[in-house]
């Protein structure tokens, strides 16, 4: 858009100035209203949805027309603004609360109630994202006579819980969390890519608890634990006699889910039919129950997820392209463990306490020596498979100190001074592969119960199959 911004200038750290323009990046495809200010109350960003604004926010030239036009002179914020109040709170404490709401009085409410801090690995906050919320004409408007409306007070703590769950101080999980934030103040659909076991329903959890939705039902579905038929009624619903069994209405997730969010894990391994079913809800924002020639609106937040890149199952025509395209407006990528490992002690840490506390052990500490071991380890299950571990070894030790010695066995201790990352995991498949045979011969060769046993999607289990060569 035209316009003048102040320059981010040359004292911003390089990782700052990296997310800043990632930032723009998501923000220029947002409908919600996004802009950027320096703590001198600068406008640095502004993207296309603020060109909306009128007789809005001063700090925006709100007395011209769109933000594309340029002020003579650096506006006053109003009392009180959400960005100077950011601010301030940033440097009384660098553990300030993440967000802040208000309200401006009578003739016009704040159009951008929400502010996000933009801060540094040293935890300096640089930058304040402002945002406005969609769906509100009291937000962002074109109308010149509207009454002001009160901006309901959000659950900041639930919020501020949530995003603690996302443990880390690398790059990659402050930048996630930067995008979460983001990404939770808009309505459109999003779909979080990563592998197994890397925390996709968490991330959706959190986008839940800090977007206006909170209050609302956050619903999940296994998308590969169900067959077509039986995800279809689960989904959508269905009237009695639809089916053999269906001896009574019933309503579906996505009813069950109104006002909030659905959560479709696994989504990659849905079929085509379906897929064209989930494209018209999406499209159309109503259901049809099984059955039923009668259509059900639905106000519902879709988010999906999957372990498999959906953009090379398009590619392969395997998945749907315009369906890709409805989930994928706000696209996130979850870090693997071994991309993150200087996160790992951290992540030991916590676990060690979670499960402590849940077993009724008393306090135990991790070796130094062992957190060595654990960051050198591959992590193919990613974070889901070093909570497993760490609970395994919390539960056997019978000591205070967690040594090296309970978390990996015989044959990794002859090595640790060799290949650790490959002795493990060649352990690891060894046990892995014994417990997928047993699981078989439990569910008599039923791959679609073993699959909801071992907790993994369908596909998961087919590939597992073919690497340990199991018929």
């Amino acid at each position: 858009m035209a316009g003048s911004y102040s320059p981010i200038g040359p004292e911003v750290p390089e990782d700052v100035h990296s997310r800043i323009e990632g930032l723009k990046l998501l923000a220029h495809h947002l409908d919600e209203p996004i802009v950027i200010f320096n703590p001198q109350m600068e406008l640095v960003y502004a993207n296309p949805a603020a060109d909306l604004i009128t007789k809005g926010c001063p700090l925006t030239c709100g007395e011209t027309t769109t933000l594309s036009h340029s002020c003579d002179s650096q506006p006053t914020a109003c009392e009180p603004c959400p960005a100077t109040s950011l601010f301030q709170a940033s440097e009384k404490a660098s553990n300030a609360s993440f967000s802040y709401s208000s309200t401006v009085e009578s003739p016009a409410m704040c159009p951008l109630p929400r502010a996000v801090p933009l801060r540094s690995e040293q935890g300096a906050t640089h930058f304040a994202v402002m945002m406005g919320m969609r769906g509100s004409e009291s937000l962002v408007t074109r109308q010149q006579n509207i009454k002001a409306v009160q901006v309901p007070k959000e659950d900041t703590t639930r919020g501020e819980t949530a995003i603690q769950s996302l443990i880390g101080e690398s790059e990659s999980i402050q930048q996630l969390v930067e995008m979460i934030q983001l990404v939770a103040a808009s309505e459109a659909t999003v779909l979080i890519q990563g592998e197994s076991g890397t925390g996709k329903e968490l991330v959706a959890k959190t986008i839940h608890a800090l977007s206006r939705r909170q209050a609302q039902p956050f619903v999940v579905v296994e998308c590969s634990s169900l067959p077509e038929t039986l995800l279809e009624s689960e989904l959508f619903g269905h009237i009695r006699g639809a089916f053999t069994g269906a001896v009574a209405d019933r309503k579906g997730l996505f009813e069950e889910a109104q006002g909030g969010t659905i959560f479709l894990d696994e989504i990659a391994d849905t079929t085509p039919a379906f897929q064209a079913r989930l494209l018209r809800v999406l499209q159309e924002g109503e259901i049809k129950p099984v059955g039923s020639s009668q259509s059900i609106k639905v106000d519902v937040r879709v988010i999906s997820a999957g372990n498999r890149p959906l953009d090379e199952l398009v590619k392969t025509k395997q998945f749907r392209a315009d369906l890709y395209y409805r989930l994928a407006v706000l696209p996130l990528q979850v870090p693997s463990l071994r991309e993150r490992q200087e996160d790992i002690p951290l992540l030991a840490a916590h676990f060690v306490y979670a499960s402590s506390r849940r077993h009724g052990r008393s306090s135990l500490t991790v070796d130094p020596e062992a957190l060595r071991a654990l960051s050198k380890y591959a992590w193919p299950g990613n974070v889901r498979e070093l909570e497993n571990l760490i609970e395994r070894a919390v539960v056997i030790c019978r000591h205070t100190v967690l040594r090296t010695t309970d978390f990996f066995d015989q044959k990794d201790r002859s090595s640790l001074n060799g290949d650790l990352n490959s002795v493990s995991q060649a352990a690891r498949q060894v046990a892995e592969r014994d417990h997928i045979l047993q699981t078989l011969a439990k569910t008599k060769g039923d791959k679609t119960r073993a699959a909801r046993l071992l907790k993994i999607s369908r596909s998961s289990l087919y590939n597992k199959l073919r690497t340990y060569q199991i018929s």
